[in-house]
C-alpha cells in the first residue's frame, strides 16, 4: 500500500479514542502495495533462483507434532475472522493454540500460518504442523502467505530448501503433502485440484496435484507482466501489468490467457484484491482511485466493487458510508464478506463490522459486529491468506 493511501486512511481513525488499527496491516489483504523501485530487488533475487534451480516433482508426507484438541473447525459458511490465537468462525470460535498471522479456509478446516512462519492444518479433533512458509521479505511489501481452493481440501504455501524455492500443496482430506522444486516460482492460485504458478524463465503453468502433471498456460514472453490474481471454477482473473505497479489499471477475466474478456478504468483508477466467486459468476476486488494522471500519488477514494464476469455490470454493494471497506471473500456464489471499518465526522468513534452481501441485488446485512479491540494495531486477521503483522 502506498504511503499516501495508508496516510489517507490513517487520518481518519487518527482522533478516535482507542489505539488505531494498522491500517496498511489490513489493507494489504486487497490492496497491494505499489513497489515501484524495491519491486527491482524482488524481482531480481527472483530470477536469480531460477537460474540457479530447475524444476522437479518431489511427494512426501510430512510428520506433524502431536495435535491438540480442536471443536467446530469446518466453515460453516458464515463471516470468518481471526485475532491472536482464535477463528471466529461465525457464531463458533475455534481455539488453534498459536497466534494466527494469516489463515485460509477449506472444506475440510482451515490452514494457518503462525508468527514464526510454522503452518499448521486445522482439521477436526486436530492442529497439526505440517510444514513452514518462507520468511516475510524484510521490505515490508504485501505478502502473500497461503492459497487454497475454498470448495476443495487442498491449500497450500511458498517454501525452501537447499535448491531453492518449494511450492507445498497439502491435501486436507488426505493428509498428503506435495512439494514441487521450481526455483524461483511463485505460487498463484488453487483451483479443483489443479495449482497455479509461474516462474520467470518458463512462463505460467497448471499442475494437476493428483497426477503432477503441468500444463502452460504461457510462455515466459507471454507471462511478463502477467499476474493470475484468482482462479475459480476453471475461469481466470489476472492482470497484465504487475510488475509495473501493484494493482491493476484493468481486469482480464476469461477461460484462458489469450483469450479472455478485458474491463477497462479511467485513467486514474486502479484495482486489487481480485476474487472470483465459486462459479466464476462474479468478480469482487477494490477499486482505488487517484489524483492523476499523470502524477497518481495522492489516493481520494476507494470502494469495494462486484462486476457480473458475463455482461461486465458493476453491482454497488448497499452498506452504510464506511472509511476502509475491504471485500474479504466469497461465502457462496451469491453471497461476500465485506470488512468495514467506519469513523464518526467528529471522529470522535467508530465501529468495525463483518458485512454479508447478497447477489445480484447487493444488499448487506452486518454478519458480525467487531470489538474494537479486534482491530487494534494489527490484531484483525482476515482469511485471504495474507500476512498480517511485521
Amino acid at each position: 500500500m502506498t504511503e499516501t493511501l495508508k496516510s489517507f486512511l490513517s487520518e481518519q481513525a487518527a482522533s478516535v479514542a482507542f489505539k488505531a488499527p494498522d491500517l496498511e496491516a489490513i489493507a494489504r489483504d486487497n490492496h497491494r502495495r505499489v513497489w515501484r523501485r524495491r519491486a527491482a530487488t524482488v524481482v531480481a533475487a527472483v530470477l536469480a533462483l531460477a537460474v540457479l534451480a530447475g524444476t522437479a516433482a518431489v511427494w512426501t508426507n510430512l510428520a506433524g507434532r502431536q495435535p491438540d484438541t480442536v471443536t467446530n473447525p469446518v466453515p460453516s459458511g458464515a463471516a470468518l475472522w481471526a485475532g491472536g490465537t482464535t477463528i471466529h468462525n461465525g457464531a463458533d470460535t475455534i481455539e488453534v493454540g498459536h497466534k494466527v498471522r494469516a489463515f485460509v479456509p477449506t472444506t475440510v478446516g482451515f490452514v494457518t500460518i503462525d508468527d514464526v512462519h510454522n503452518v499448521y492444518s486445522v482439521t477436526s479433533g486436530r492442529v497439526t504442523q505440517i510444514g513452514q512458509a518462507m520468511a516475510v521479505p524484510s521490505d515490508g511489501t504485501g505478502y502473500m502467505r497461503l492459497f487454497s481452493d475454498p470448495q476443495g481440501s487442498l491449500a497450500g504455501w511458498v517454501g525452501s530448501d537447499e535448491s531453492g524455492v518449494v511450492l507445498h500443496v497439502h491435501d486436507q482430506a488426505t493428509g498428503k503433502t506435495s512439494m514441487y522444486k521450481v526455483g524461483g516460482g511463485k505460487l498463484l492460485a488453487i483451483d479443483d485440484r489443479r495449482v497455479y504458478w509461474s516462474i520467470a524463465t518458463r512462463g505460467i503453468f497448471a499442475v494437476d496435484f493428483d497426477t503432477g502433471v503441468e500444463r502452460q498456460l504461457a510462455s515466459a514472453a507471454e507471462s511478463v507482466g502477467v499476474h493470475i490474481w484468482s482462479v475459480q471454477n476453471g475461469l481466470l482473473a489476472l492482470s497484465k501489468n504487475y510488475q509495473e505497479r501493484g494493482n491493476a489499471s484493468s481486469l482480464i477475466v476469461g477461460r484462458s490467457i489469450a483469450e479472455a474478456r478485458e474491463f477497462t478504468f479511467s485513467d486514474n483508477a486502479e484495482a486489487s484484491g481480485l476474487r472470483l466467486s465459486p462459479t466464476g459468476a462474479w468478480l469482487a476486488y477494490l477499486l482505488v482511485e487517484f489524483d492523476g494522471p499523470p502524477v497518481q500519488d495522492k489516493v481520494l477514494a476507494f470502494h469495494a466493487h462486484v462486476r457480473d464476469t458475463a455482461t461486465g455490470e458493476v453491482i454497488p454493494l448497499k452498506f452504510p458510508r464506511a472509511g476502509l471497506v475491504i471485500p474479504v471473500g466469497w461465502l457462496s456464489d451469491t453471497s461476500l464478506q465485506v470488512f468495514a471499518l467506519a469513523v464518526s465526522q467528529d471522529q470522535s468513534s467508530a465501529r468495525a463490522n463483518m458485512y454479508t452481501c447478497r447477489l445480484p441485488d447487493g444488499s448487506c446485512t452486518v454478519a458480525a459486529a467487531l470489538p474494537l479491540a479486534a482491530v487494534e494495531g494489527s490484531n484483525l486477521v482476515l482469511p485471504t491468506g495474507e500476512w498480517i503483522g511485521q
